[in-house]
């Protein structure tokens, strides 16, 4: 797909070309009420192309793989390229040759048993069952993605990735809930039973939550709270966004932004990690950005076209349009969860949240719901289950208010968090928490 696509957008006049054909296969578990209730099987194939004619510059993908259907999608694109005005900020490829990682971030293992898959579920179901709750749902999603790339500077190459992707949530007869996951690129790292177990013993300790009052606490984040705010912050570091001015990171590379034990990196490949790959868009290598050490913002992340405007080099991160994270890794603090809470007075855990949305994305203010399990803390024990709470901050504050970072971390890519992270727990000052109505 992706030579003939090239050969025929070239024949027709482009003078850039970039071809990515993605083949994936997809199984999908679901299950509620401890019993399975879907399973599916999806393959799909894509092809994703960039073209760019008289500095006029297009982006489109079909799932029309037959050659007429690829012949007509490219003569479409190059037609619908040729209407429109030149860009201002049209930048050429990279050329080739490029030299890419050889670590690879795949497990046939993964797609290939079906049946495992659903003994996965049930194990999850179970452990949660075993844990506490009387009733437990959630979904299993295992994938594998093969991607070609060519393109008009001399740049080919190939990648093959896979990740399984579980998320638990559990129940009590008195309605409390708890949430627990599991992702990784490789089965070895997947534990069904520990994510069950979490999102049971979650429920189960949830039981007779006490009243409570709004105001400001001390927040201790578990991980999968921990990814949101470090996705977010991983995103608003896209120089496209910020020249969009839609960061609240905007012109503050060089500047302190977060406490000096917070570092951000960000990764194509990565051991453990399950959504990047050894290239990008535009067939650049990707590999390891720092974008935030030791609370100092580091840099944004570019494509060819934003690196040019910002008078930088690429990162590897295109995105054609929008350079993005591939896989976000926060440094590991020196202390345990259990030492995050012995610090608080007064302050809340939270486990999960939903339902993030910013009322100022330029300032970083938000507001999000713990849905699930969270705990009042007071003279660094946890006393008892509170619920329906919000939380609302900026995410600015709570960078520069971090008074501790765990040393056990753990991979997050759920509902709420689509970049695949490597997040601790964090204790966070002085954050406002009211009441949630839903």
């Amino acid at each position: 797909m992706t030579d003939l696509a090239l050969k025929e957008a070239l024949k027709l006049g482009a003078t850039d070309v970039s071809a990515i054909c993605a083949q994936t296969i997809e199984n999908q578990i679901r299950f509620s009420n401890n019993s399975i209730t879907v399973t599916k099987n999806i393959k799909n194939l894509e092809l994703f192309l960039y073209v760019a004619k008289d500095k006029k510059r297009m982006i489109g993908a079909t799932s029309n793989p037959s050659v007429v259907g690829l012949k007509k999608f490219t003569s479409d694109l190059i037609k619908a390229c040729e209407l429109i005005s030149p860009s201002p900020e049209y930048t050429p490829l990279p050329r080739g040759e490029f030299e890419y990682s050889s670590h690879r971030m795949y497990d046939k293992k993964i797609v290939e048993d079906e049946i495992k898959l659903i003994e996965f579920a049930k194990e999850a179901v179970d452990a949660g069952i075993d844990a506490g709750a009387t009733r437990v749902s959630g979904s299993l999603m295992a994938s594998e993605e093969e991607l070609n790339i060519l393109t008009s500077g001399n740049v080919t190459g190939e990648d093959k990735t896979t990740k399984i992707l579980l998320n638990v949530r559990a129940f009590t007869e008195e309605e409390t809930s708890g949430h627990g996951l599991s992702c990784a690129a490789k089965l070895t790292d997947f534990k069904p039973s520990e994510a069950g177990s979490t999102a049971g013993d979650y429920a189960k300790s949830s039981i007779d939550p006490h009243p409570w009052e709004e105001g400001i606490y001390d927040l201790v984040t578990m991980p999968t709270v921990t990814a949101d705010i470090v996705q977010h912050t991983g995103s608003f570091s896209s120089a496209f966004i910020v020249d969009a001015g839609l960061s609240f990171l905007a012109d503050k590379v060089g500047q302190k932004v977060g406490v000096d034990e917070f570092t951000l990196r960000d990764y194509g490949v990565i051991e453990g990690g399950f959504g990047g790959r050894i290239f990008d868009d535009e067939g650049l290598p990707t590999h390891e950005n720092i974008i935030i050490e030791k609370g100092v913002l580091k840099g944004y992340l570019h494509n060819s076209t934003t690196a040019r405007k910002f008078g930088k080099s690429p990162t590897g991160n295109a995105g054609i349009i929008e350079p993005h994270p591939w896989n976000l890794v926060v440094d590991p603090g020196k202390m345990s969860v259990d030492d995050l809470i012995k610090e608080v007075n007064r302050g809340i855990l939270v486990t999960n949240n939903w339902y993030t949305r910013f009322q100022n994305i330029r300032t970083g203010e938000y507001s999000t719901i713990p849905r699930d399990a969270a705990f009042l803390i007071e003279y660094g024990k946890i006393k008892h289950p509170v619920a329906g709470l919000r939380i609302s901050d900026s995410i600015p504050r709570q960078l520069t208010s971090i008074l501790g970072i765990s040393n056990e971390r753990k991979w997050v890519e759920w509902w709420e968090v689509s970049i695949p992270t490597l997040a601790p727990a964090m204790l966070i000052k002085d954050v406002t928490i009211t009441k949630a109505l839903i």
